[in-house]
């Protein structure tokens, strides 16, 4: 079977992700906006978060199966505010005028919001695999955020607070690798964030073997390994950090996250697994 997994492309995560990396390793064809040539080349198409108009009338006329990847699908920054009632409608009607032939969701709970009933996955985002896990160091002297600063919020203050009370480092967007203690924190009120999310930050934590402090998004608990540190207030960074000082406590920590990372070959097993059904059905 031949697969194209295209979108809109760019250089957002969950494309590389999902697009280049997963697409890659499934064996399929990768090319942001396909052109219908390319489209009808293939038995199935896979489309990543972003829907294009051309895209979508490209796919239609070529009268191929398709499946809508919609991690992280919904319109940001706006949506990001959005509470449960509207994001649910958001989704039933953007599926509605999409049409699938199959849709991969990231979380159980993104599922059962949108009302789908047509064929679907619940697919994790896997750990890049530049992420290994290093031995567990004596002291903490880091503690590392990767991402969009924004999304920490307030956070970031709390964090730093706690840090420089310890004489340790707080690192944004620096070297997970060379850190002990990883954040998955988001500043986040809406619906969105909190039940669609992909487990993208935590993956690759997971894969590194960093004890982790996390929001309690649906993601982070769906395919967490439940050494994971749950965060809902200043006082509980603390408890964290002091639990996680020994390095003893934190190898027993680490050994946890390593067993529970989402990794590509597997992921992309699963996948292309059940992507293999669609063309029988």
């Amino acid at each position: 079977m031949r697969i194209l997994v295209t979108g809109k492309g760019g250089k957002a995560g969950s494309w590389k992700v999902r697009g280049e990396q997963l697409g890659g390793a499934i064996g399929a064809e990768v090319v942001p906006m396909a052109t219908l040539g390319q489209i009808r080349s293939a038995d199935l198409i896979v489309v990543v978060k972003r829907t294009p108009a051309e895209l979508l009338s490209a796919i239609r006329a070529s009268g191929r199966p398709w499946v809508y990847d919609v991690v992280d699908g919904w319109p940001q920054p706006a949506g990001n505010a959005w509470q449960r009632d509207v994001a649910q409608r958001w989704l039933t009607q953007r599926l509605a005028d999409l049409e699938p032939d199959a849709v991969v969701f990231p979380t159980i709970q993104m599922l059962v919001d949108s009302d789908w009933r047509g064929r679907s996955m619940v697919l994790p985002h896997h750990a890049w695999p530049k992420y290994q896990a290093r031995a567990v160091r004596p002291t903490v002297t880091r503690v590392g955020y990767e991402g969009d600063p924004r999304y920490l919020g307030r956070w970031e203050r709390v964090l730093r607070a706690q840090c420089d009370a310890r004489g340790w480092e707080f690192v944004v967007n620096g070297d997970l690798g060379d850190c002990d203690i990883g954040v998955a924190l988001r500043d986040a009120s809406g619906y969105p964030a909190g039940a669609w999310k992909s487990n993208c930050k935590l993956a690759n934590l997971q894969a590194l073997g960093l004890p982790t402090v996390c929001s309690p998004e649906v993601s982070y608990r769906q395919f967490g390994s439940g050494a994971e540190w749950w965060i809902g207030s200043a006082a509980d960074v603390a408890r964290a950090f002091e639990a996680w000082s020994p390095a003893e406590v934190r190898a027993v920590v680490s050994e946890k996250m390593q067993a529970a990372a989402p990794r590509l070959a597997d992921v992309a097993a699963s996948y292309r697994g059940w992507l293999g059904t669609l063309s029988k059905s």
